[in-house]
């Protein structure tokens, strides 16, 4: 279903691919005309990251729908961001929710949302969430799957904070790897520490789709449109 919000920004076509468990609208914005997908650039899958929603939305102010093959959605987790929670209306962190292998049932816990960087050690982990009553249980993540499939784009950029590092997976172009680094003076890597069942990279990477994992710091937009931008609107043009 298509509808016009966001028709302010040029060349992008708003189409609903789902519904929240609160039953908000999940929306994708496509780029003009048709054909095979580039690329997916992805935000807000965690509530409480507002900043990458809004970082989203102003690449989508400033590359023309015209101008990509990219599809964005900016925010993946709409009952969770307006809450300002990590997890869904149902408490699940849809980040543990996908049907890749890794998935477990029960709870994982995370650090809590902006919590200083020197305090950030395993017995500081006390956001709890859950994984799901199973694997793909939640309709924010049945939804995304199924826009995955339909899409099929070759890679997937999923934006978090605070790590402030760029971490990938699978069969992702050296060269765009590079040119985000370098754009925004981030570490690149293609491992990372901590236990995350039922991760969106995981399903990506067994399914075949490269995923980057594009963690941006904590601070405020306008500083993070002047590190992050340039690198990000020069992805959405190749």
């Amino acid at each position: 279903m298509t509808d016009r919000l966001g028709s302010d920004l040029l060349g992008w076509r708003v189409e609903e691919y789902g519904r929240s468990r609160n039953g908000v609208p999940l929306r994708v914005f496509l780029p003009e005309g048709d054909g095979p997908s580039t690329g997916l650039l992805t935000a807000a899958q965690h509530g409480e990251e507002a900043d990458t929603a809004l970082l989203a939305r102003r690449l989508l102010e400033r590359v023309s729908g015209a101008e990509t093959k990219w599809a964005v959605i900016p925010v993946l987790n709409p009952d969770g961001l307006l809450a300002g929670t990590r997890q869904n209306a149902a408490g699940v962190d849809l980040n543990r929710n996908f049907p890749a292998s890794t998935w477990e049932p029960g709870v994982t816990f995370t650090f809590p949302p902006g919590i200083d960087p020197e305090l950030r050690v395993v017995a500081n982990r006390t956001n709890r969430s859950s994984t799901g009553t199973h694997a793909g249980s939640e309709p924010e993540t049945k939804a995304l799957t199924a826009l995955l499939e339909r899409l099929q784009p070759p890679v997937v950029v999923d934006l978090h904070s605070p790590l402030e590092l760029i971490y990938f997976r699978g069969d992702v172009r050296p060269e765009l790897i590079a040119a985000l680094a370098d754009s925004a003076q981030m570490p690149a890597q293609d491992e990372m520490e901590g236990h995350c069942p039922g991760a969106f990279d995981d399903w990506l990477t067994e399914r075949g789709t490269a995923a980057v994992v594009y963690e941006i710091e904590h601070a405020g937009l306008p500083g993070l449109c002047k590190r992050h931008l340039p690198g990000l609107e020069g992805l959405l043009r190749t």
